[in-house]
């Protein structure tokens, strides 16, 4: 047996106090007068022997009540073999306040019963130990340790995040504040909901640096509905075009979901409207179509209605409708009047043309599509600028030359992982395929039209270089070799063509269909911005344009009012990233001003990990806890007296309680037996 408070056993000096009272008696005698003998009879009748023994009783009574009571107070247990609490604890408590726990039950809800069982794990352990206290948040006030009142303190300010950490990120973060502490004993608890898509219990069972405690908080709800993913079937943002957006919309229940309306809201107007329909446990890829009606930024709004869980019933997007495209074509001899003829007299295009020798750099920024026209050599200069541009999400369109670099050229592709040019073919052949799915042709054509055209014939086209990259074929020629092959770099697009746009490769120039590619590629250009950002991933968004000076900043304010603020920034050239980080808490509509101009709008989402209500069962928590070699221990909130379970895990089994109990019989047997020993009256 151990004790807690051991100074509390010199309370066993005070047994000192009854032995003295025993020992010398101080009780006084009283003479009492009787005029009649008689009365006598009234007293009641004691030998020497009974008055000794009962003195003796009542003295042994009191020194053991006084013994307990000193004894509780030194808090006495019977220690756990598996716990050294005598050097001090140092207590990580992991609360979950992500989405899913905003759940409610019969009494509250989720985070607040997690709350309520956070503070009753503090109130097992003493004042001399430390605390670390840990959110979904991983702000910087959670990376101290901190004492038993600041730790119930900060339980009282915690609050549904947007924010989800999987149980790999816990670790790593928990790991490197205790490291800062001198205490030998290391215990973990987490309380959560425990949903599957979080928490690898991998991670933990390998852990071998502390002791962990698992705290269920049962989730009843196991039904939800979510939009995950929106995207445009065919990007051509012009005014007065049909536009297809799809959106990805999940089950995560196990009934059938029948006709869930599904709004499309642009710039707070309804604009569409569809009924979905989702088996249990899987998505649904549905195709909402509306007419672009505006030029300018368009911030659009998916809706379902679908509850208790509802922070993922909305999904925000926005996109940007030019009046015009930028297009600037790089020549190094002349000027071509077939990309003049198709870019340069629509009024859909912007087109400028510059010579290789006079390039403004500063244009790229603003420019959705750069054509690199038959141009023999590429500086190192021009190259890192495109290469830059291109991961930015420009798209470039490469039409080589007659005679080329090829080495020079090949150091640029390889660069941005494209495959090399091989050599010059002076064969005639035809175009054998056009991929009428690609969305360069995609609505332009209808099905098998093409194989009723006349194909292309060239007479001269470059070949090149097997390479195992990811691309989309828009046209192949009828040996198989790639024609017209469009491929992703960064978050943007390189079109690599075998032939250039003159006579010396064929008549591929003056037929229409090799010019409906083309023609859409200048619309889809404008492709460039994110249509979404999700909070938690640290996106970095590019700003076309450059600050000047210290105080030419830009700051991010929400459409929905009452929040602004400034993001981390860097100038890049002639462009600004902002490097959002944790600052954005809530979805929605974010402008990017500088002074009074607005120049881009930005849209947040939450992520979807919550969205997925599946959960670890009690029997599965077993078995994890029965795999980790006592490492893990599973507790559960619905225990009675949650603090004395965990007091009693960690120290061993608590005796106070039975020394009280035991001090508060000897006390009432001493009141009993001064009370009634000795009453029984003779007989008269």
């Amino acid at each position: 047996m151990q004790f807690s408070n051991p100074l509390f056993l010199f309370g066993l000096c005070a047994i000192i106090i009854p032995i003295l009272i025993h020992l010398f008696n101080f009780r006084r005698y009283k003479t009492t007068y009787f005029s009649n003998v008689k009365l006598l009879q009234e007293i009641l009748q004691k030998t020497k022997r009974e008055s000794q023994i009962q003195h003796l009783i009542v003295l042994l009574m009191r020194i053991l009540g006084i013994s307990a009571l000193a004894l509780a107070f030194a808090q006495p247990y019977l220690p756990n073999k598996n716990f050294e609490t005598q050097t001090g604890t140092i207590v990580s408590i992991f609360v979950d306040n992500s989405f899913s726990m905003e759940a409610q039950t019969q009494q509250s809800s989720l985070l607040n019963e997690a709350i309520d069982a956070a503070k009753k794990i503090g109130d097992a352990f003493s004042y001399n130990d430390e605390f670390v206290l840990i959110t979904n948040d991983f702000s910087a006030q959670e990376s101290q340790i901190i004492n038993k009142d600041e730790f119930l303190s900060r339980l009282d300010d915690i609050d549904i995040s947007p924010k989800s950490k999987n149980l790999e990120q816990l670790l790593h973060f928990n790991q490197n504040i205790i490291a800062k502490s001198h205490k030998t004993q290391k215990l973990a608890y987490y309380i959560s909901d425990f949903q599957k898509g979080q928490f690898d219990f991998s991670t933990l069972l390998q852990d071998t640096t502390q002791l962990s405690f698992v705290l269920p908080i049962e989730n009843k709800n196991i039904n939800n509905i979510s939009i995950d993913s929106c995207w445009f079937d065919m990007p051509v943002f012009q005014v007065g075009y049909n536009v297809g957006l799809t959106v990805r919309i999940s089950n995560h229940g196990k009934d059938d979901v029948v006709k869930l309306p599904v709004k499309l809201y642009i710039n707070n107007e309804q604009r569409a409207l569809g009924a979905v329909d989702v088996k249990p446990n899987s998505y649904t890829d549905y195709t909402l179509h509306y007419t672009i009606q505006q030029a300018g930024i368009q911030a659009g709004m998916l809706e379902i209605y679908d509850t208790p869980i509802t922070f993922d019933d909305r999904f925000f997007f926005v996109y940007e409708v030019a009046s015009t495209t930028s297009i600037i074509a790089i020549y190094e001899k002349n000027k071509n009047r077939y990309l003049q003829a198709l870019y340069g007299v629509d009024s859909l295009f912007q087109y400028e043309t510059m010579n290789v020798s006079q390039i403004n750099y500063a244009a790229f920024a603003s420019a959705q599509l750069i054509i690199l026209d038959q141009l023999e050599t590429i500086s190192t200069g021009l190259a890192a600028e495109l290469v830059k541009y291109v991961q930015n999400g420009g798209t470039l369109a490469v039409f080589p030359a007659e005679k080329m670099e090829i080495t020079q050229w090949n150091i640029f592709f390889n660069e941005m992982e494209l495959p090399n040019f091989k050599e010059l073919n002076d064969s005639e052949i035809k175009v054998g395929k056009v991929n009428e799915e690609s969305i360069y042709f995609k609505n332009a054509l209808q099905k098998n039209e093409s194989e009723r055209w006349e194909m292309p014939t060239v007479t001269h086209y470059y070949s090149f270089e097997n390479k195992n990259v990811s691309a989309e074929e828009m046209m192949r020629l009828e040996n198989n070799m790639p024609f017209l092959t469009a491929y992703s770099y960064g978050m943007g697009r390189i079109i690599l063509s075998a032939v250039a746009l003159n006579d010396f490769y064929g008549n591929a120039h003056k037929n229409a269909i090799f010019f409906i590619p083309l023609h859409n590629l200048g619309l889809m250009g404008q492709l460039k911005r994110t249509l979404f950002y999700t909070i938690g991933s640290n996106e970095t968004v590019i700003i076309p344009q450059k600050a000047t000076g210290a105080e030419d900043i830009f700051t991010l304010k929400s459409n929905a009012g009452g929040i602004e603020l400034i993001p981390e920034q860097r100038n890049m050239g002639n462009e600004t990233l902002l490097f959002i980080h944790s600052q954005i808490q809530q979805a929605g509509f974010y402008d990017v001003v500088k002074g009074d101009a607005v120049f881009a709008t930005l849209a947040f989402n939450y992520q979807r990990d919550e969205s997925n209500l599946e959960y670890y069962s009690e029997k599965e928590l077993n078995k994890i806890a029965d795999n980790s070699e006592k490492r893990i221990t599973l507790l559960s909130s619905h225990i009675k007296d949650l603090t004395q379970s965990i007091s009693d895990t960690l120290s061993g089994k608590t005796l106070w309680r039975y020394f009280i109990l035991f001090a508060l019989v000897c006390f009432l047997g001493e009141i009993t037996l001064l009370r009634f020993w000795g009453k029984a009256k003779i007989k008269r």
